[in-house]
């Protein structure tokens, strides 16, 4: 009682200012009225309620806002300045957005008038658990066991707040790695890649292209991390031919935006590789752990090169088992199965103490990836001299980094027609997961 009493007086402190106010509260039987399911879904329910009231023009006055947990539960009450609508019609909006939510039949969005008094809608509500009697009816009976409606109302809050992290999670989790991969086809110059104002070494690519390539397999993070959310097998190399099933759809998308050129083929399999193994450590964990993330990849990707490059023979029709049959690198395979290695030794460290990334530091990071990889789409263009003249470009720019240096590292790439792809490909994952680790996910 004392705790009704206690929201009665901050709407009539309210009212004394000749203020209607707004509330919302949650209908819980029983006691106690709050626990860590009514808390977290409240949490979400006031997120909503304010950005219903705020998209429908209702002026509610947040700053003066009371909100907090009591003997009764959870509530907000916030006085709003009123405007040509009368407050039966903003009841009536509050009424529809109890009809709306998914579970609306647990919330009372409720109105007082610039009296202090509730403004009924004089309509009667149906009991959420049987949904056949009115709701007043079956409480004054006691048609129904508390404990068993609390423990249905707490799963169907579980089960929303589920719903609801899961959502958040996908939508964060994918709108970085578009930042990442964006970031890296903006960095602007990069040596022999295609960038703002050059198409570096290659004749049949350009800046815009990279957008359309991007835009189009975009659609597809989303799905890479729920399959992982949902991933059981404790055989994670289970996992490929589902990553492959995704991957080959993005990568007909991508043939599509650029009418058959091979733009990100590879970012293809390492972003795609990471959102799945994401995917999976924060379906079971609320925070990053990076031995954990490797330790997936390296499971996932268990004897990948073996299988699809010593294993494929001279015959196969791909860059990756030419190279590997000719120079013995693996390339983007054995960066997977490895977890990442040069991501995590060499690119993670130049970025990984830094609140916010600028074009040096990313220039910077790609120059110690460069230096150390393999890269195999120069071998491709090339011989091992050439990768391993610039690799000392790039570490040699990177230990004394000036615009003489890396333009030097511009200049060979240029002279040699090479492009460090698969640099490029690992400085848009080492982006990925320094967001991740930055993240509040």
């Amino acid at each position: 009682m004392e705790a009704r009493d206690q929201r009665a007086f901050f709407k009539g402190q309210i009212a004394k200012r000749g203020m209607p106010s707004l509330s919302l509260t949650l209908n819980i039987p029983g006691y106690p009225k709050s626990n860590s399911s009514v808390e977290n879904f409240f949490g979400y329910c006031l997120i909503d309620f304010r950005c219903f009231l705020k998209a429908n023009l209702i002026n509610i006055l947040d700053e003066e806002a009371v909100s907090g947990i009591d003997a009764a539960g959870d509530f907000y009450i916030v006085p709003y300045s009123p405007d040509i609508r009368t407050l039966h019609e903003i009841k009536q909006y509050c009424e529809a957005f109890e009809h709306n939510h998914p579970l609306g039949r647990f919330i009372d969005a409720d109105l007082n008038d610039p009296k202090g008094d509730s403004i009924s809608s004089g309509k009667s509500k149906i009991c959420f658990f049987c949904l056949e009697r009115a709701a007043i009816e079956c409480r004054r009976e006691n048609a129904h066991d508390f404990e068993e409606v609390r423990a249905f109302m707490f799963s169907k809050m579980d089960l929303y707040c589920k719903d609801r992290r899961e959502n958040s999670l996908v939508e964060k989790l994918s709108s970085l790695a578009l930042r990442a991969i964006l970031s890296e086809i903006s960095l602007t110059p990069k040596p022999g890649l295609v960038d703002k104002f050059s198409n570096g070494s290659h004749t049949d690519l350009n800046y815009q292209i990279f957008l359309d390539s991007t835009t189009a397999i975009y659609p597809w993070f989303p799905e890479l991390i729920r399959e992982g959310i949902k991933f059981s097998d404790p055989d994670l190399t289970k996992a490929l031919p589902i990553l492959r099933n995704i991957g080959l759809r993005m990568e007909s998308a991508m043939f599509e935006a650029t009418h058959n050129v091979n733009t990100q083929k590879g970012i293809i399999f390492l972003i795609g590789l990471s959102l799945f193994a994401c995917g999976m450590l924060f379906g079971k964990s609320d925070r990053f752990n990076w031995d954990e993330f490797r330790d997936l990849l390296r499971g996932i990707c268990k004897d990948l090169v073996i299988k699809e490059l010593k294993n494929a023979g001279n015959g196969a029709n791909s860059h990756g088992t030419d190279i590997y049959h000719k120079y013995g690198l693996s390339g983007a395979r054995g960066e997977a199965e490895s977890g990442l290695e040069t991501v995590f030794r060499f690119g993670l460290p130049q970025l990984i103490d830094v609140d916010q990334l600028d074009d040096s530091l990313l220039i910077r990071c790609f120059l110690a990836i460069a230096s150390k990889n393999n890269d195999t789409n120069i071998l491709y263009r090339s011989n091992p001299e050439i990768l391993g003249i610039f690799q000392k470009f790039c570490s040699q720019a990177l230990h004394n980094f000036n615009d003489e240096n890396y333009s030097a590292v511009i200049e060979f790439c240029k002279n040699n027609n090479i492009s460090p792809g698969g640099s490029a490909d690992l400085l848009a994952v080492t982006i990925f997961v320094w967001s991740v680790i930055r993240a509040d996910l």
